[in-house]
């Protein structure tokens, strides 16, 4: 087994993403622990990922919808290791069930899938999208010791809680919206 640890963090370019990325690369606790960090967004000319590749991430462009061109990516980079963000995006669901499938087909061996507290109390048809991480979390735990992917090898979930920076992110939305 090879003494680099690469990692791919997926939706660099969000509040969560960028923080861990960031965190990552300027943390002396944590900054010789890995070889490479690189960053999945959907919006890679963003600021956020001007700042990280100022800090030493590589930056990828991610076009959903192309799960074998996603393999090829995740191939590529050398990732052993994969951040799994499920994206601000209206496709999160089917967007992050695509980034599961790509990591499965690139063997990716170590995936920590970022999800969200109170997922397991949200109502199927009162909180749809909050409930959508159950159902994506159930799908990376069913790597689980599938021997026909290295991606079974070590599945975590990690239910992250509410941040005030996420509320301060989208608190003009609840005012406009009243959502």
């Amino acid at each position: 087994m090879s003494s680099e640890r690469n990692i791919c963090i997926t939706a660099i370019d969000g509040q969560t993403g960028h923080l861990i990325a960031e965190l990552l690369l300027t943390s002396p606790d944590f900054k010789s622990k890995f070889t490479s960090i690189c960053g999945l967004s959907l919006h890679p000319d963003s600021q956020k990922c001007a700042e990280l590749t100022k800090l030493g991430a590589k930056i990828i462009p991610h076009v959903p919808g192309r799960v074998r061109e996603m393999e090829k990516v995740l191939k590529q980079s050398k990732a052993d290791t994969i951040c799994l963000i499920p994206p601000t995006h209206p496709e999160k669901y089917d967007v992050t069930m695509e980034l599961i499938e790509a990591s499965k087909r690139a063997g990716i061996p170590n995936v920590c899938l970022i999800s969200s507290a109170g997922a397991d109390m949200a109502d199927e048809k009162k909180q749809p999208k909050l409930r959508e991480f159950i159902h994506i979390e159930n799908e990376v735990m069913a790597t689980k010791g599938d021997s026909k992917t290295e991606t079974g090898h070590s599945p975590v979930v990690i239910r992250a809680g509410f941040y005030m920076e996420n509320l301060l992110l989208y608190g003009p939305q609840v005012k406009h919206d009243g959502t």
